[in-house]
């Protein structure tokens, strides 16, 4: 542990800036290169308080409390003419135009939103309208957001990521619904509740600048790590000699140059047949009440598609024109990977229990269609851009009278280059080995991380707008140039990944779960990516045994084919028990389950734990909801206490559970009327739901506004943002009714 950081047991108020500016020097920060210039080796950490209210209809919004956090110590002020003043006093005194410093933001969209005209800015980099990830003002002071860095709440940070210089975020502790301003009295509890923010980052920085090396080693985003670890393990192969190294990295970049995108019109077609993971409810079983409800998970389903699967690894050869004999000879061949258009006429169900095709990924798609929630059942004509994977899925999904092939490219397929495959195969053996152990709780969650990211790098968009801040319009989005945008790419000595992987990586996997849906055909409940849910589990045990042998299988293949030892596929956990990668792994039976359709379901464990998820709602907040309103509404702190408690209220938490989970058993706490109303038309009012409606405001004001204890101020703003909590209702599409109407009634 470096000594000269610490998070100190006090505050600064701006008018103690001089003495806050000593507190600084005494922890004697230091400096690295940076380009030309030194940056400040230092965590430094900005976060804002807003209180939202609305008159005369009008929503508004405004900043009391801000706290800056410069190594350790913490200045609070309560108006940005303050803030602007402490901006200008550290850009003199510690001379930022030739030493930039760096300040974090958890969020740097929201505060950015705030204080974004009351400064002039040199750049703002955002990866889309209103989501800056680093500003830069004149002065050489560069924001930049932690939260894209973490990719974690302020409370999990503090509560899992943070080992060395331990603080926790005060979840709980202050009523947003209270208006506030800058001249309202702030207790205690209040200023902390900020400064606990500022220190639960700056923390989290500090560990970051001690493991990487240096303030400037920190990526922009968390998918720059994996993205720096591969392109590092691609390019040297941890080698040491620097000739060898070269040498590598040239081998590598000449296997990269034979992948190239040669056109537009290539890119849109790989654009284009790029879908992510299969979600989606049986409508078999849509809205029933189900019991004895198991469920199997793919172990790191993208990780084990990119280690054993074949991808795109030449440059494509455009066929055009072609015909289903031929594109099932390719596919059964195993040697191409193919990327076409497909057209059909007169399309309906073969396989009853689920649909494949999205209609949004549908480039054609008649106006007769009968949807599944999305996808599509039936239609007169589909046009849709698909792999050979893709394929193989909907020629045992539908039958049609007439079919065509269009623009067909082929790919020569074979496995991802060795280097990479084994960066990914590391990656995975860390995360396996480090689980369970306490004092390796980081580095099991940055690895964890890691993985789980290692298949988002591969399908960043290459072709993207630019959007640009300016200082007097705002946001202005600039077209991106297509062909100066695949040039850079094709060109770029840094590229060690081809754009085709990543469409390939979830159309395997997407034909992997597959594989389990056709083999539970009306036993089939729900599907997510890399889980499937179902009856009768046992009845289908002989399968999930023959795929995890050919999973096995495959990877001695490759094992074999690229030389790498067979137990990185397969590393011990910390109880010694081999994991191997990508296979069926059995997860909790569920007692009672239902779903009325993708990413909404309720369901209840063998030992009666209640839970759901629905797209839109905090089962935080929800689920305590549900027990009030159609359980028992007796024990409302009993049900917050077991499912949303505060860091301090993790014992009592654990004993709240056990005593919700007696008390259900005895028939106190009933589920049933939770499960008969998990249907259409549920309603969860705004406190139940944890989520904030958002409402960007651009123009300014200035005007009188009234705190909770009844003090009334001008405030003003030059920009703000309203938040609001928001209420849930779960409907339903009618035309998703109707379906699902329309099956049982065939059915019957």
């Amino acid at each position: 542990m470096w000594e000269g950081y610490k998070n100190y047991d006090h505050y600064w108020w701006v008018n103690q800036r001089t003495e806050w500016l000593q507190e600084i020097i005494n922890s004697k920060p230091k400096r690295v290169d940076y380009g030309k210039k030194k940056i400040w080796n230092i965590p430094v950490v900005f976060d804002i308080e807003t209180s939202s209210y609305k008159s005369y209809g009008e929503k508004y919004a405004t900043m009391y409390l801000w706290s800056l956090i410069v190594n350790g110590s913490t200045v609070v002020g309560r108006t940005w003419d303050e803030f602007q003043d402490i901006i200008a006093f550290l850009a003199e005194r510690m001379k930022t135009k030739k030493n930039t410093l760096i300040i974090y933001a958890h969020n740097l969209p929201y505060e950015f939103q705030f204080m974004r005209n009351w400064f002039n800015w040199k750049d703002v980099f955002a990866v889309k309208e209103r989501r800056p990830v680093h500003a830069t003002l004149p002065e050489g002071i560069e924001f930049k957001c932690s939260y894209i860095l973490s990719n974690y709440a302020l409370s999990y940070i503090g509560e899992n990521l943070i080992k060395r210089y331990p603080v926790q975020k005060d979840v709980g502790a202050v009523d947003y619904s209270l208006i506030r301003t800058w001249a309202t009295e702030l207790t205690d509890t209040e200023i902390w509740y900020n400064v606990h923010d500022v220190q639960v980052v700056s923390s989290y920085i500090q560990e970051k600048i001690e493991n990487e090396g240096g303030i400037d080693k920190i990526p922009l985003t968390n998918t720059g790590y994996v993205r720096n670890y591969c392109r590092n393990f691609c390019f040297t192969q941890n080698a040491t000699d620097e000739k060898l190294m070269k040498k590598l990295k040239a081998r590598y970049h000449e296997r990269m140059q034979s992948l190239r995108i040669v056109s537009e019109c290539e890119y849109d077609q790989l654009h284009q047949a790029f879908s992510g993971g299969f979600t989606h409810a049986a409508p078999s079983h849509s809205g029933e009440v189900l019991h004895n409800v198991g469920s199997c998970d793919l172990a790191s389903s993208y990780p084990s598609v990119m280690a054993r699967k074949k991808f795109p690894m030449a440059r494509g050869t455009f066929i055009g024109k072609s015909d289903l004999d031929e594109i099932r000879g390719l596919t059964h061949s195993g040697k191409y990977c193919l990327l076409f258009t497909l057209c059909l006429k007169d399309v309906t169900p073969k396989f009853r229990y689920e649909n494949y095709i999205s209609v949004s990924r549908c480039q054609v798609l008649s106006d007769d269609y009968v949807a599944n929630n999305g996808r599509v059942a039936s239609a007169s004509e589909i046009q849709i851009t698909i792999t050979e994977q893709d394929w193989d899925i909907i020629e045992k999904c539908y039958d049609w009278t007439e079919a065509e092939v269009h623009n067909l490219r082929i790919y020569p397929a074979d496995y991802l280059p060795r280097p990479f495959i084994l960066s990914i195969l590391h990656l995975y053996s860390n995360k396996t080995s480090l689980k369970g152990i306490p004092e390796k709780e980081v580095e099991y969650m940055v690895s964890k991380n890691m993985i789980n990211s290692a298949y988002g790098m591969s399908v960043t968009a290459i072709i993207r707008d630019l959007y640009e801040y300016s200082n007097t319009d705002s946001w202005l989005t600039h077209d991106a140039n297509v062909v100066d945008q695949l040039s850079k790419y094709n060109n770029s000595y840094q590229r060690f990944l081809f754009y085709g992987w990543g469409v390939w990586v979830t159309a395997h996997a997407r034909h992997c779960l597959w594989e389990a849906i056709f083999e539970f055909g009306e036993d089939y409940v729900y599907a997510d990516t890399d889980s499937i849910k179902g009856l009768n589990f046992e009845s289908h045990q002989d399968f999930f045994d023959l795929y995890n042998l050919n999973c096995k299988c495959e990877l001695r293949d490759m094992c074999k084919y690229l030389d790498i030892p067979f137990d990185l596929c397969q590393p011990e956990t910390i109880t010694g028990k081999k994991k191997l990668i990508g296979v069926w792994e059995r997860e909790d039976d569920y007692k009672t389950f239902k779903t009325i359709g993708a990413k909404r379901y309720i369901y209840e464990y063998m030992d009666g734990k209640l839970n759901f998820t629905i797209s839109g709602v905090n089962k935080k907040f929800g689920v305590p909801f549900l027990l009030e309103e159609y359980g028992n509404p007796d024990y409302k702190e009993l049900y917050r206490l077991a499912y949303n408690p505060t860091f301090a209220e993790k014992t009592e938490s654990k004993d709240a559970m056990d005593k919700i989970l007696k008390l259900h058993e005895s028939g106190e706490i009933p589920y049933d009327t939770i499960f008969q109303m998990f249907n259409d038309g549920l309603y969860f009012p705004a406190h139940a739901t944890g989520k904030q409606t958002l409402t960007y405001m651009d123009k300014g004001f200035c005007g009188e506004c009234k705190d909770y204890l009844g003090k009334t101020v001008t405030v003003m703003e030059q920009s703000y943002i309203h938040m609001e909590p928001q209420s849930y209702y779960m409907s339903q599409p009618l035309e998703y009714i109707n379906f699902i109407m329309g099956f049982r009634d065939a059915s019957i």
